[in-house]
């Protein structure tokens, strides 16, 4: 796979932020992207990298009229996406479906059609979450600078809806929300960050369960829930550090890495090996870290080693040990670093563990495989 280099690319024509693995697809590697323009009509370009992995190619091309500034795709339906968008200085969300009609250079590129649109949140929209767990939740999250909805697809009427609580007036004015993501363990419990600040609600109860104030230095730009374990959290912020969480014991972070020379953008975990992570900046690099101290398994092995395990993790052991928040054999494994641009957007191939795409500002796209040295390490 991949010979004759391991990078493949692909092109749009305008600049872009996003990019998504398409969930629902079980059969190809395929990846959506969504683009950034201010004076055209805007596209989502459905991408699919060969069985062989020779090339890339566009198998299809679909009319998008808005800025797309979030993008996420369905997991039990392929043909769904959501996008967030900005209109008129105003940022909306919505719910669509890729039409059969394929692209055609002799009738151009189709819309996509409108499957639902989730209308009355007065914040302006940051996020909307699928849910990643092993159920098919139909549902959706949004989260707006002030609150977090969840909506029915099948009604696109809000199922629940609660405020974050009042958020402290500081001396910088007030803290709004900026990203966030659902836990696959639990579907009743959300992940949002404010400033340089984690919060963790309980949807039934609205309720704030978990917090971590002062995660980052400065503001945090991504966070993403261990696929494989719970209770694990890593996040990204302009601070350029990534962090992973035991949000049972939030005073430190289980592992520090050094992320990027400047903003780090966005961090994923591996869901099929989560010591594996990726992560991307403004420093025009994208790097894959092995983390095997913060693994599910390494994590299971350190509980069977402790007498009396309840409450206990692995933030516990290294608050005892007033060492370093880093095992000796997490590292940057590589650094992809074949970009002109800020990288926004990565994403894992949904079916191939060793697959993924990343997302440059100037509309280019990078798929690449995990190299097989490092392949080599993850423990099966």
């Amino acid at each position: 796979m991949f010979g004759g280099g391991t990078s493949r690319t692909y092109g749009v024509k305008f600049q872009a932020r996003c990019i998504a693995a398409q969930a629902g697809e079980k059969h190809h590697t395929r990846f959506l992207v969504g683009t950034l323009s201010l004076r055209e009509e805007n596209e989502v370009h459905l991408i699919q990298l060969a069985d062989d992995g020779s090339e890339v190619t566009c198998e299809g091309l679909y009319l998008h009229q808005h800025e797309i500034w979030d993008l996420a795709t369905c997991p039990f339906d392929s043909a769904l996406l959501s996008t967030v968008y900005a209109s008129a200085g105003e940022y909306h969300a919505a719910i669509w479906r890729i039409p059969d009609k394929a692209f055609s250079h002799g009738t151009g590129a189709p819309s996509l059609q409108l499957a639902a649109e989730l209308k009355g949140l007065e914040a302006p929209v940051k996020k909307v979450l699928w849910y990643g767990g092993d159920v098919a939740l139909h549902r959706v999250i949004t989260i707006d600078e002030e609150v977090i909805c969840a909506w029915d697809l099948a009604s696109s009427t809000r199922a629940a809806q609660f405020a974050t609580a009042k958020q402290r007036v500081t001396g910088s004015g007030l803290q709004r929300l900026h990203t966030g993501a659902w836990d696959p363990h639990n579907a009743d419990t959300v992940a949002t960050t404010a400033d340089t600040s984690i919060a963790c609600w309980d949807l039934r109860a609205a309720i704030k369960t978990a917090s971590i104030e002062g995660a980052h230095h400065l503001q945090i730009r991504d966070i993403d829930f261990n696929p494989n374990h719970p209770h694990i959290l890593a996040s990204a912020g302009d601070d350029s550090r990534i962090r992973l969480w035991d949000l049972r014991s939030t005073k430190q972070a289980i592992v520090e890495l050094p992320g990027h020379s400047h903003w780090t953008c966005s961090v994923r975990y591996n869901r099929f090996y989560d010591e594996l992570l990726l992560s991307s900046g403004t420093d025009s690099a994208v790097n894959l870290w092995h983390v095997p101290s913060a693994s599910a398994a390494a994590l299971a092995d350190h509980l069977r080693s402790i007498p009396n395990p309840a409450g206990s993790g692995r933030a516990a052991a290294v608050a005892a040990a007033g060492g370093s928040p880093r095992g000796p054999l997490d590292e940057l494994a590589v650094s992809f670093t074949d970009y002109e641009d800020s990288v926004y957007g990565i994403t894992w191939s949904a079916i191939d563990p060793w697959v993924f795409a990343s997302l440059s500002y100037d509309g280019r796209v990078v798929v690449d495989l995990v190299p097989t040295v490092v392949r080599s390490r993850c423990r099966h």
